[in-house]
């Protein structure tokens, strides 16, 4: 049996406050911590795009190897290795292929809808990168102790989503209001 632990605390910023933060600690199945999971919130208000964000190739690797992006936002890819690559991914709302570019070059691909994007490379089959679209602006990604805080989250009825590359996922609703609160949530998956 599968179990991701999430230990989540609420932390009002001061009395009376407008907004909260959302802390907590991923921790997988094996035991090991839930470094690198994506956690956001859903349920509140939709996000703006990012203005910019990119996703290298060096060393026959993508850098960022897992990054989150919001609805709308265009990402390069810029070629900043010595072979030439082949960026493509299967994405929940569509599939794209960037084609083969040299080294200095870059593409772009604008992601329009919310989900998880798995890229690769058709040159190397080694090379591999998740790309979480979210239509939140309450995300973020798991230090290597698993540990993550999201900030100045307003009040109200959210859901939070857990993602690692692992394959474990969870979804938990939550309340955040402008008391501390400490929730603590185990949940079992075959």
């Amino acid at each position: 049996m599968k179990t991701l632990t999430l230990a989540i605390a609420v932390v009002s910023l001061a009395t009376g406050a407008k907004a909260s933060d959302v802390l907590g600690r991923v921790q997988l199945a094996s035991g090991r911590t839930g470094a690198n999971a994506v956690v956001y919130l859903e349920g509140g208000p939709k996000s703006a795009p990012l203005l910019h964000s990119v996703v290298d190739q060096r060393n026959r690797e993508f850098i960022p190897h897992i990054s989150v992006v919001t609805v709308g936002t265009t990402v390069d890819f810029p070629n900043n290795d010595t072979v030439f690559h082949n960026v493509f991914a299967e994405y929940k709302a569509k599939r794209f292929d960037l084609g083969m570019y040299p080294r200095g070059s870059r593409k772009r691909q604008t992601f329009d809808k919310p989900g998880l994007v798995a890229m690769m490379c058709s040159v190397h089959s080694e090379m591999g990168a998740f790309i979480m679209v979210v239509d939140t602006p309450y995300y973020t990604i798991a230090d290597r102790e698993g540990k993550f805080t999201l900030n100045n989250v307003k009040p109200g009825n959210y859901t939070l989503k857990v993602w690692h590359e692992s394959g474990q996922v969870e979804s938990e609703a939550i309340t955040v209001t402008d008391q501390n609160t400490v929730l603590e949530v185990r949940t079992a998956r075959p």
